[in-house]
C-alpha cells in the first residue's frame, strides 16, 4: 500500500529567493523573461538572487547575460551546465541555488513571460495559507506575431485553469513553481536521471515532494506567459507535441511491468479509442479546421499513449520535438 503524505510541522521562513531558469538555444527568449524577472515587483524585506543554468556546453546564453547585467537590477548568477538533459541542468540549478544560500527558489521555463505580481502572488499565498508549502500558478500561451485562428485556438496552446485559490494538488511544474530548499537539503529530493531526456521529471521531483510532507497549493494570480513563434506555431509541431504528451504520460503509467494486467487492459481501450477518432476525424472537416486539427491532435495523442504502452521505451523529447539537438 502506498505511504500517506505526512504534513510538515514548520515552515521555513522566506528569507531569500533565487528566481530561476534553465536555458538552452534560446538567447532571444532568455532576454524577455530576464527583462519580466527585473520588472517584478518584491515584496518588502526579501533578498532576491537571479539565477540562469545553461544547458549548451557552448554558453550561447552568455552574451545575454553580459548584454543585461550593467544595468540589471540583481546579480545574475549564470552557470553552464554541460551535461545534457532536463534533470541534469534542473539539478545543477537547486545546487546552485543551495550554493548561493537562498532559503527558497522560484522557478519558471526560460520562454516564460512573469506578470508583475509573480513572486508577490506566490509569496503572499505561502505566508497566508497553513498548508501551502510549494506554491504553484497557471502558465498561459502569448505569441510573438500573429498567426491563424486554427492554429492559436489549438488544445495544445489554450490553457485554462478551473483550479481555485488554495487548492490543493498532486503535483506542479517547474514553467510555475515556489518552493523552499529544504526539499532538496533535508529530504534530499532531486531530480530523477531517468528522465533526462524524456520530460515528466518536474512532475516527479514535485509528487515525491509532496509525499515528502510538502503539500501543493495553486493560486490562479501568480501567472506566467509562454512566449510561442513559427518553431510551434505550425501543423508539425503540434501534432508532434500531442504524441509526445500521450507517449511519454503511457510510458510513465505503465513502465511498472507488474502492471501487466492494467497495461493490457488499457491497450485494447486504446485500440479502440484510436480507431474511432480515425473515423471520426475526417467528419471534422465539416465544421472548420480549428475543430479538424484538435481532433487530429487527439488522434495524435490517443495514438502516442498507444505506443508508449507497446513500447515501454522512453522517448526522447530532444530528437522528437527539438530537431534532433540533444548533444
Amino acid at each position: 500500500m502506498e505511504k500517506e503524505q505526512t504534513q510538515k510541522t514548520i515552515k521555513p521562513e522566506i528569507k531569500s529567493i533565487a528566481i530561476s531558469c534553465n536555458t538552452f538555444l534560446r538567447p532571444e527568449l532568455l532576454e524577455k523573461n530576464l527583462e519580466s524577472i527585473a520588472a517584478l515587483n518584491i515584496p518588502e524585506g526579501i533578498e532576491i538572487k537571479v539565477l540562469v543554468v545553461d544547458n549548451d556546453k557552448n554558453a550561447s546564453a552568455k552574451p545575454v547575460i553580459e548584454k543585461l547585467q550593467n544595468t540589471y537590477p540583481y546579480k545574475i548568477n549564470y552557470f553552464v551546465e554541460k551535461e545534457r538533459g532536463l534533470s541534469s541542468a534542473r539539478n545543477r540549478l537547486l545546487q546552485e541555488a543551495i550554493n548561493l544560500e537562498v532559503t527558497h527558489v522560484a522557478i519558471l521555463d526560460d520562454d516564460d513571460i512573469a506578470d508583475e505580481n509573480w513572486i508577490k502572488n506566490l509569496v503572499d499565498l505561502y505566508n497566508t495559507q497553513e498548508n501551502a508549502y510549494i506554491v504553484s500558478g497557471p502558465e498561459f500561451c502569448c505569441f510573438e506575431e500573429n498567426f491563424p485562428k486554427y492554429l492559436t485556438n489549438n488544445n495544445i496552446f489554450v490553457k485554462k485553469t478551473s483550479k481555485k485559490k488554495g487548492e490543493v494538488r498532486i503535483v506542479c511544474s517547474t514553467h510555475n513553481a515556489f518552493f523552499p530548499l529544504t526539499i532538496v537539503k533535508d529530504e534530499g529530493i532531486w531530480f530523477d536521471r531517468s528522465f533526462v531526456f524524456m520530460g515528466g521529471e518536474d512532475g516527479d521531483f514535485f509528487y515525491r515532494a509532496g509525499k515528502a510532507g510538502y503539500t501543493i497549493v495553486f493560486t490562479p494570480d501568480a501567472i506566467v506567459r509562454e512566449l510561442n513563434g513559427k518553431d510551434r506555431v505550425n501543423i508539425k509541431w503540434i501534432l508532434s507535441r500531442n504524441y509526445y504528451n500521450g507517449y511519454s504520460g503511457s510510458y510513465l503509467q505503465y513502465k511498472d511491468k507488474s502492471k501487466r494486467l492494467k497495461r493490457f487492459l488499457y491497450l485494447l481501450k486504446m485500440l479502440l479509442v484510436c480507431f474511432t477518432n480515425l473515423l471520426i476525424t475526417p467528419l471534422t472537416l465539416v465544421c472548420g479546421l480549428t475543430v479538424f486539427f484538435n481532433m487530429l491532435g487527439l488522434l495524435c495523442k490517443n495514438f502516442g499513449k498507444l505506443m508508449g504502452t507497446i513500447k515501454l521505451q522512453p522517448l526522447n523529447y530532444y530528437e522528437h520535438l527539438n530537431g534532433g539537438i540533444n548533444k
